[in-house]
């Protein structure tokens, strides 16, 4: 589909394919200097979301140079960057404009801002970013709260390394469970589990997780599954960690704990720090693994039916 739409500068519209993906991922790594973009780029721009969800994705062409890009999951808002170059000429207007259309066409009738479940390149806007907040709340969008990311050190922090986790291995398996890293061949059978007790979600990272061997469970004696924690299942190759969860007859146990540390310590050797993405219990990390720093987003959402 070609579209030419109005704009300070000429521009053409036109939804890309993964063939694109390079131009695209250079555009991403100039614009978006909040988000380490480059490495998932085509997880953030391509990639599915729960339910099978394939994404729309739409680049503005100043004559043959890609010079924005868009992508709409679902009622969601993934990504959407225009060249530094560029900017205040009207391209990301019309980006947004192609977006809401997209996501309209789609059978929906908000759009919120990065934070899709599934494949979210963050929870948020970052909240340093005032431009990008500003630009959206001329656009008609309203802040809908916040989330926040914390980062964990993995490689110079006493309470995580290699003898830590088999510890917390050790005090669960006393209790009267053992802590494995999934396999491949329990794929489905963990993620009906988990989608059952949690999310579709939560599901669908944690199987993504497990392809890259980035899932770790805790089974009750019995074998049945009692807890899990994931990384690399959102944002894969950044090490992130999460979704985790436990069963509610196993809570208190510790597995927690186990869980993440084994997911620390898998991170470790390709990232000086582990991100814990839209966090829950913000003592149980502090406690568990040491908090270095964090960072706060910004939810954004507009309603389509009212403009």
């Amino acid at each position: 589909m070609r579209t030419c739409y109005p704009a300070v500068v000429a521009i053409e519209l036109r939804t890309i394919e993964r063939a694109e993906l390079e131009p695209a991922r250079q555009l991403l790594i100039g614009a978006c200097c909040f988000d380490d973009i480059g490495p998932v780029a085509e997880e953030t721009l391509f990639g599915r979301a729960p339910g099978a969800l394939r994404s729309k994705v739409t680049a503005a062409f100043h004559g043959k140079t890609m010079v924005g890009v868009t992508a709409t999951g679902g009622r969601w808002l993934r990504v959407l960057a225009v060249d530094p170059t560029m900017r205040e000429r009207g391209i990301g207007t019309a980006l947004l404009a192609a977006a809401e259309s997209a996501v309209v066409d789609a059978g929906h009738a908000t759009l919120g801002v990065l934070a899709q479940p599934g494949n979210y390149l963050a929870p948020g806007i970052d909240a340093r970013n005032t431009d990008a907040i500003a630009w959206l709340l001329r656009h008609d969008y309203e802040q809908a709260g916040s989330n926040t990311n914390l980062l964990i050190d993995v490689r110079e922090n006493p309470k995580v390394s290699e003898a830590r986790a088999a510890e917390l291995a050790e005090r669960a398996r006393a209790a009267g469970y053992r802590i494995e890293r999934a396999a491949a061949a329990d794929a489905a059978a963990v993620a009906a589990a988990i989608e059952a007790e949690f999310s579709a979600a939560w599901a669908f990272e944690a199987e993504r997780a497990l392809q890259s061997s980035g899932l770790h469970v805790a089974r009750s004696e019995n074998g049945s599954l009692a807890a899990f924690a994931a990384h690399d299942g959102n944002n894969a190759g950044l090490g992130w960690f999460g979704p985790a969860g436990t069963w509610p007859e196993h809570r208190g146990k510790g597995l927690g704990g186990a869980l993440l540390m084994a997911c620390l310590v898998d991170v470790a050797p390709a990232h000086r720090f582990c991100t814990i993405a839209w966090i829950g219990p913000r003592e149980f990390y502090d406690r568990v693994a040491g908090i270095a720093s964090e960072r706060r987003f910004t939810v954004m959402r507009k309603s389509l039916t009212e403009h």
